[in-house]
């Protein structure tokens, strides 16, 4: 068939699964897919649904050879970020991207020293198998797609997998000469840079979206921010070295930086939270305690501060002095959404639902004032989850949905 009878062909073909939704394809019901279009293609194994994982790391993205259009380690790393984002929603633990590739290098690539070291007992792994732009003049296809695995590093046994293509089109079939400039037009404005990271978005949100969610735990890291970038100026300063140790994943390093630090100046409240925090992030909270209370002691009115001190006794079942630093925090700031939200859990998990609905309702409201909608839409998640005891938080749900439908109606 000539390129001139194929085109139209294509054109319809995309027309037929551009707009189209994506199908859910469950491996594990023995579902069947509609000619491979548009799929999300996913099985949850018996042994995610026995013991179903409290942390997972995400390990660099391999590419598949050959890809067409093929893709690049930086590519592969856009859409390893993009998993870690929409993973990070859920109650699981997380590991920051490059605390894994710092340990991976030094354990040379093995998965269960890996998981040791970073306290972290299942992996994701994946390939990515397609990623990039088509462009027929007439016709545009931006692309992006990945077959991943979620395996306990201990055996290897796979606990999820899930492959899915996400795909924008761009084109028409062009009836007369103004059809086809505006079909040129529509097919190039498809490729634009902001469009396959739309693409990657997608393919990240649906392929997790079929990762079943456990069950409410707290939020792990204090400092909800990424770490800001550090000025080559700024690494005289130890404390800033630290810093950049640690968001490298370095932890041995971030600590003895912040023991330095400490030992010229007992008084940084800084290096005794950093100190505090990077050994919360090894789990190693009775040492953690002394640094955090110490910080908290030399700077009482920072809410970091006293989110780590909330965070590190739960941790260590002291849910009472834990509740007591949450408190603190959110006087210091009410829209402490960290505070509010772990404070829920403490709630929860002891049995009181009421509550825990408050303090639920009150992280919802913290993160809509911040902007932080994820955050906001996984407390009002879980308030549907306390509605179903019979608990009535009606009006507090309705709250927050109404708020999150404002902000995403603005939006479009």
């Amino acid at each position: 068939m000539s390129a001139a009878r194929t085109l139209p062909v294509v054109l319809a073909l995309a027309a037929a699964t551009g707009c189209a939704s994506p199908t859910y394809v469950n491996k594990g019901a023995d579902e069947i897919g509609w000619l491979g279009m548009n799929e999300v293609t996913f099985q949850v194994h018996d042994s995610y649904k026995a013991n179903p994982p409290d942390c997972v790391a995400i390990l660099p993205l391999t590419i598949k050879t050959p890809s067409q259009p093929m893709a690049t380690p930086e590519d592969a790393a856009k859409v390893r970020l993009s998993l870690y984002a929409h993973l990070s929603i859920q109650s699981k633990r997380g590991v920051r991207l490059k605390r894994i590739d710092h340990v991976l290098d030094q354990v040379k690539g093995n998965r269960k020293a890996l998981a040791e070291q970073i306290k972290c007992g299942t992996i994701l792994e994946g390939e990515i198998t397609e990623y990039g732009t088509t462009f027929l003049a007439l016709y545009s296809r931006v692309a992006v797609g990945v077959d991943l695995k979620m395996v306990r590093a201990a055996d290897g046994m796979v606990l999820w997998e899930g492959h899915h293509t996400a795909a924008s089109h761009g084109g028409s079939i062009p009836l007369d000469p103004v059809g086809v400039a505006m079909g040129v037009l529509d097919a190039a404005s498809n490729i634009r840079d902001e469009q396959i990271l739309r693409v990657t978005d997608d393919l990240a949100r649906r392929l997790v979206s079929t990762i079943p969610d456990n069950a409410v735990v707290a939020l792990d890291d204090p400092v909800n921010e990424p770490p800001k970038p550090i000025q080559q100026a700024a690494l005289v300063d130890d404390l800033a070295m630290a810093e950049r140790l640690l968001a490298e994943g370095d932890h041995a390093g971030a600590l003895a930086a912040a023991d330095h630090v400490l030992a010229a100046d007992p008084n940084r409240s800084g290096a005794w939270f950093l100190k505090g925090r990077v050994l919360m992030l090894d789990q190693d909270y009775t040492q953690a305690e002394p640094a955090i209370l110490k910080a908290v002691a030399l700077d009482r009115g920072n809410t970091r501060y006293l989110n780590a001190l909330g965070a590190v006794n739960a941790a260590k079942g002291a849910n009472d002095r834990a509740l007591a630093a949450y408190g603190m925090a959110i006087s210091a700031d009410s829209a402490n959404g960290f505070a509010w939200y772990n404070s829920a859990v403490i709630h929860f998990n002891a049995g009181h639902p009421t509550e825990a609905a408050d303090a639920f309702y009150g992280a919802g409201l913290a993160y809509l004032k911040t902007g932080d909608y994820a955050k906001a839409e996984r407390a009002l998640t879980d308030l549907k989850d306390i509605a179903q005891s019979g608990v009535p938080v009606q009006s507090k749900i309705r709250t927050i949905e109404g708020a999150l439908t404002d902000l995403t109606r603005r939006k479009t």
